[in-house]
């Protein structure tokens, strides 16, 4: 109970710290040390708190090993192996190197084996084999080789581990749904669901915690050229399709010190800090070419459309002029359709 106990307090403390991260409190580059500590003082806990059986002690150490190495492959093992390893020989005592070599590094070996080879379908019983294998070489080879454990010490071993495993896989499994919900709720929270551009809400928060560090700041408006006409003649489905394949574009060509939202129907709000506005102009440019170089599919039987972007910036001196910029960004953008659409201004 106490090892069982142990992981759930594992599960917990993982748990919580994907979730700070996710909510950006934690930063993500600690998240894998953060892990591997986490699972590493477990392992190391379950030392500490095995149960005694006719006179042996056995753990369930072996769990948290294969589901680190089955789901998180060797950059999270290795570390942890190693640790894990040096604190057993530590303790010393008659069943040290054994209770390494057996109970630390072969299960981890055999979930890396495991992890070459699992899919989403048979996961289960992978890590399930991946448990069973290991406990078959940890009690039951024969005495010339390690120091055996008693069948029926072993048979309760097997029992514990495997009903401490199904608990676990139930929570991870659990666990993982949940944070895998949270990041869609979030992805939706902020993205327009059409472009997977920001939708104005996050551009404006994105706006606010953005440090220029001595850099110039630009807004550019983006206007798809004769958007009307493609609703019109071919229909809204196509012209959804036409936003979509230039949302995606837009995504391709974001940078570092560069964000882009849907400002509403067939626009686009672009913010970009840079040295000179020579940068800005060529990075916009690249954008409205690769828009015209990337025909958007009108459906079966009909040819792809070429798209075109009329395209104005203008330069934001101070956050609070954000309102006067997008409007000076409208009058270029008005100025690019006049004279002759498909440039920036």
């Amino acid at each position: 109970m106490a090892n069982l106990g142990i992981m759930l307090l594992m599960h917990l403390s993982i748990n919580t710290s994907y979730y700070l991260i996710h909510e950006n409190k934690i930063n993500k580059a600690f998240q894998p040390v953060i892990h591997i500590l986490i699972v590493t003082a477990s392992i190391i806990s379950m030392f500490h708190f095995s149960y005694m059986s006719d006179g042996h002690r056995v753990d369930l150490r072996m769990i948290p090993i294969i589901l680190l190495g089955v789901f998180h492959s060797w950059k999270y093992v290795l570390p942890v192996i190693v640790i894990s390893s040096l604190y057993r020989l530590g303790l010393g005592g008659p069943t040290a190197v054994h209770g390494t070599i057996f109970g630390i590094i072969i299960p981890s070996i055999l979930s890396l084996i495991a992890f070459t080879w699992r899919d989403k379908k048979h996961i289960l019983v992978i890590l399930l084999g991946c448990i069973t294998v290991s406990w078959l070489v940890s009690d039951l080879l024969p005495a010339k080789i390690r120091l055996a454990v008693p069948d029926g010490v072993a048979l309760i071993h097997l029992g514990a581990l495997l009903s401490a495993f199904l608990i676990m896989y139930f929570f991870a499994l659990t666990g993982r749904r949940h944070l895998d919900t949270l990041k869609t709720q979030q992805f939706f929270a902020e993205r327009d669901p059409l472009t997977g551009l920001y939708n104005m809400r996050k551009f404006d928060t994105k706006l606010e915690q953005f440090s220029p560090e001595g850099k110039r700041m630009f807004i550019a408006m983006i206007d798809i050229d004769h958007f009307k006409g493609i609703n019109d003649t071919l229909g809204h489905q196509v012209g959804d399709a036409a936003i979509k394949n230039v949302g995606k574009i837009l995504l391709t060509y974001c940078k570092k010190d560069m964000f882009i939202a849907r400002w509403g129907g067939d626009e686009f709000i672009v913010f970009m800090a840079a040295e000179r506005i020579l940068t800005v102009r060529q990075e916009l440019e690249s954008i409205r070419k690769g828009v015209r170089e990337n025909p958007t599919s009108a459906g079966v039987g009909i040819m792809p459309i070429t798209l075109s972007l009329s395209i104005g910036v203008a330069e934001l001196t101070d956050l609070s002029h954000l309102k006067e910029t997008i409007e000076e960004a409208d009058k270029q953008l008005y100025l690019a359709k006049k004279l002759g659409r498909d440039r920036v201004c």
